[in-house]
């Protein structure tokens, strides 16, 4: 690992600390001990079964994306799809998404980049469908000041990045010709290198073609965080927090865009910090006090990150794969 990659570890460790520490600030450890011991753990249970049902639904659409350029059972994508997020939430960096491409690549003989483009539609898809949510919200409840800067920053983010992959989808000749102009003054080997992967990203997103697909897409995407937005209902359920069901149910989702928008933050692995502050932050917006909503934070972020990484762990145990060959190739790919 070089300088700059250790430097970016530390930063992302210590921007961790500092999340954590805003969240654990006056804090009442003493009632959140309390609130852990009487909390219903049957509901909690139930809570992981969604959130692995959220990841089935996840294979469901990256067989989609794929269907253009090869018909892959979703059987065979879980696996991938899971060790991937289980790379995320051990290694700095995120490497789980080019972990992905790279292993798609060689178990199916595919491009590694079209791989990695399916993976970059998806998180576009998750953004746009978690800002569908947050605008949804908004009919219900008065979103706080922070809220409405989040949905508007995040509009921007991710509806730049839908705009600019349609524009390469449906310009694709012209974006071509404009790439030529520019590699062309790069040695022979880079040039290439760089047409190859623009061809092969362009064709990851060939799912964008077809309107069912499309609405394929979309359907996943809303199934995917219909159930995650049930598992934070279930563990604020769990801790009794908001007996009225309809504006626990609020609660829950405005929750699951906020905790997952955070955890983009550069931190480390796993969005440890930023998960815990953003949702402390989201349900303090519902008068939750802090210290009920510090146990319910994280156990629903152990309990998503226990469930995903053991399972990453025994796929990739099954095939034969440590983490450290897993981490070998990326730091291969970054090099290259």
């Amino acid at each position: 690992m070089n300088k700059r990659r250790v430097l970016g570890t530390l930063i992302g460790f210590g921007i961790s600390a500092l999340f954590l520490a805003l969240a654990l600030y006056r804090v009442d450890f003493a009632q959140a001990a309390r609130a852990l011991a009487h909390a219903d753990y049957r509901l909690i249970l139930a809570s992981a079964g969604l959130t692995l049902s959220s990841y089935v639904f996840r294979a469901w659409r990256w067989q989609r994306l794929l269907r253009p350029q090869k018909e892959i059972p979703a059987r065979r994508l879980f696996p991938v799809l899971v060790s991937g997020f289980a790379l995320n939430n051990v290694l700095p960096g995120r490497p789980g998404e080019i972990a992905r491409g790279l292993a798609l690549g060689q178990r199916e003989a595919l491009s590694k980049t079209l791989g990695i483009a399916t993976v970059v539609l998806e998180r576009v898809a998750d953004g746009l469908t978690l800002i569908a949510t947050l605008a949804a919200l908004a009919l219900f409840i008065e979103l706080p000041g922070w809220g409405q800067q989040i949905e508007t920053l995040a509009l921007l983010i991710f509806g730049a990045a839908l705009c600019f992959m349609l524009l390469m989808l449906w310009r694709e000749h012209w974006m071509t010709r404009q790439l030529q102009r520019v590699i062309h003054l790069l040695p022979a080997r880079f040039s290439q290198r760089l047409a190859n992967m623009f061809a092969s990203f362009v064709m990851g997103l060939h799912a964008l073609r077809s309107p069912r697909d499309i609405l394929a897409v979309a359907l996943f995407s809303a199934a995917t965080w219909l159930c995650e937005g049930g598992s934070y209902f279930l563990v604020l359920s769990a801790f009794g927090l908001l007996p009225a069901s309809g504006e626990r149910a609020l609660a829950a989702l405005f929750l699951m865009v906020i905790v997952n928008l955070s955890i983009s933050i550069p931190a480390a692995p796993g969005g440890v910090g930023p998960f815990e502050a953003a949702g402390i932050l989201a349900l303090g917006a519902f008068g939750v006090p802090k210290a009920l909503a510090l146990p319910a934070v994280l156990v629903s972020h152990l309990v998503q990150f226990a469930l995903i990484t053991s399972l990453g762990v025994f796929f990739m145990a099954r095939a034969g794969v440590t983490l450290t060959q897993a981490a070998q190739p990326l730091e291969q790919e970054r090099t290259a």
